[in-house]
């Protein structure tokens, strides 16, 4: 027995069909110029119409499941999630996914570089717990959270053991300026604290740098991922290493899975003085070309970069285009090969489909994807050392001194 939900679609597949048929009848009309009488159907209203037998299939599946399910039936928005998820599965390609709203949403927030939420890192105990560590100077900390206080419920609900700590950041990050409230279960005292803090802008660096104790002369860059705010904090890193004394410079892309295509291109252009960084190939031929940016240009030092097993996408990108250029040299293990685009399309309930659209290719024409970057000098980690940093500072010293 058909539902009022299979009725209603199949009404609107109905008039889809009419329109797709006009369209396409339109369309061929057009194209041919002969207005002498109808045309055959066209080849998009024949798929139009295998796709409605198609949705047919699918109801048919869901009315039974609602039927004759033995137990709880999950929410309808479950069940539309789980579909999508299938559907983008489906195409066979771990990077075109369906993201759900709250994680899409961190996606957001980390690409962006800030959030709205209290400064404090969250863990997990043996027995748990989920334990906070308030940053110095921020919300949590100015609010009253301590050192060692146990999370037990995030406005008034407590908080379930299975929950994972992005799961409890989730619940806990929201708009700035307004209050969250937090009970927390404090060591050696007898009840629960409820304390309200005040989210703020919480900027979460994605750069950081040091000048090398022993290689003073090195200056050490850590980027972590490539958001909207990498060639910024790149900007200060440099000139304040320089004004350190910095005559050489180590960055460390290992364990960076990516981020923003525009960041990569920004970063990769304080190294490069003109010419191209990547080509952007679509599965029609197009090819787009990515120059160099007027960017602000870092001091010509001799420059190697870390890469391991984890460097991946935009990182590549960068890697990729400094090696090729001749600006860098690459040390470390071969990356991940992770050298396809994709576009982020926001759905209407805060969720989004992520499709691939493209590949990327160096400069010199390599193609990144499933291959990934291979060093100049393949120098593996090792347990207790950190082989491809003190490598990557022999280097530079050597070159210094010739």
């Amino acid at each position: 027995m058909k539902t009022a939900r299979t009725l209603a679609l199949a009404a609107l597949i109905a008039a889809t069909l009419l329109l797709v048929f006009a369209a396409g009848y339109a369309a061929r009309w057009l194209v041919s110029n002969d207005a002498a009488g109808p045309a055959a159907p066209s080849a998009a209203s024949a798929q139009a119409t295998g796709q409605a037998a198609e949705f047919g299939l699918f109801w048919e599946a869901w009315d039974i499941l609602q039927r004759d399910f033995y137990g709880d039936q999950p929410a309808s928005q479950s069940r539309t999630y789980g579909a999508i998820q299938g559907l983008a599965e489906s195409y066979g390609d771990p990077y075109t996914r369906f993201v759900e709203p709250e994680p899409r949403q961190r996606e957001r927030e980390d690409l962006s570089g800030a959030f709205g939420g209290i400064g404090a890192w969250i863990s997990v105990d043996e027995a748990g717990n989920k334990v906070l560590d308030p940053m110095p100077g921020r919300p949590a900390e100015q609010a009253g959270i301590l050192k060692g206080d146990l999370l037990i419920a995030v406005a008034g609900q407590p908080l379930d053991p299975a929950l994972s700590v992005d799961e409890v950041v989730a619940l806990i990050r929201g708009p700035i300026g307004e209050p969250v409230e937090l009970t927390v279960q404090r060591p050696e005292v007898a009840e629960p604290l409820v304390i309200a803090v005040v989210r703020q802008r919480i900027e979460t660096p994605s750069v950081t740098w040091r000048v090398l104790e022993e290689a003073p002369q090195v200056g050490y860059i850590a980027i972590s991922q490539f958001t909207e705010r990498t060639a910024e904090e790149l900007d200060r890193a440099i000139e304040e290493l320089g004004q350190q004394g910095a005559t050489a410079l180590i960055v460390d892309l290992r364990h960076n899975g990516g981020g923003l295509l525009q960041s990569s291109i920004d970063v990769a252009s304080r190294f490069l003085s003109d010419g191209v960084v990547l080509y952007e190939r679509r599965n029609s031929g197009e090819e787009q070309v990515y120059r160099v940016t007027s960017a602000r240009r870092a001091p010509n030092w001799p420059m190697v970069i870390l890469v391991d097993g984890a460097t991946a996408s935009a990182s590549e990108i960068v890697a990729g285009a400094l090696q090729d250029r001749g600006r860098a040299e690459l040390l470390g293990e071969q990356t991940f090969g992770k050298g396809s685009v994709q576009l982020v399309y926001d759905l209407s309930d805060g969720s989004s489909v992520h499709v691939t659209v493209a590949r990327w290719i160096t400069p010199n024409g390599h193609e990144i994807n499933g291959v990934g970057l291979s060093p100049e000098q393949l120098v593996p980690h090792e347990d207790g050392r950190d082989a491809p940093l003190q490598e990557a500072i022999r280097t530079l010293t050597e070159r210094s001194n010739e």
